[in-house]
């Protein structure tokens, strides 16, 4: 990201209520619309606007290798494989590629952290509404310290 997100993402942590209000907006919307499950390490946009992390084993990289020939999951057979599910959006969407973009294992510390503030700082990909993907470096490491 640039020096000025990275900045406006400073300016949210060092203020806990703008910080918390930020948090609690971004936590409405994508809960309700995208069953969010609050990683604070969104990768919605490179998996077919699909959270990932509704997979009982939180795979972030495609799927475990036990879903059953009818697309539903070894853990929870009454469901869809997450994975099943997002692949078919992403053909749906024409953007089967961005499946392949290797996806870091979940910090942990950034936990019911905002994303949209980590990704101003750096910590986690920026959100992408185009078909193919971009390599990026990210600068920041350490989880926002909001109490």
């Amino acid at each position: 990201m640039s020096k000025l997100s990275e900045k406006i993402a400073a300016f949210g942590e060092r203020h806990p209520t703008l910080y918390k209000s930020i948090a609690l907006s971004e936590n409405v919307l994508k809960k309700t619309v995208f069953k969010c499950q609050g990683c604070g390490q969104c990768v919605l946009s490179h998996n077919a606007f699909t959270c990932c992390m509704r997979c009982p084993k939180q795979i972030r990289n495609g799927p475990c290798g036990g879903t059953r020939p009818d697309g539903h999951c070894e853990v929870y057979p009454e469901r869809l494989c997450i994975w099943w599910l997002i692949h078919k959006r992403a053909a749906k969407l024409g953007r089967v590629k961005k499946l392949s973009k290797f996806h870091i294992p979940a910090d942990r510390r950034l936990e019911n952290t905002s994303a949209w503030l980590n990704m101003f700082a750096g910590r986690i990909l920026p959100f992408e509404l185009g078909k193919k993907s971009r390599d990026v470096n990210l600068t920041k490491k350490d989880p926002p310290s909001i109490k």
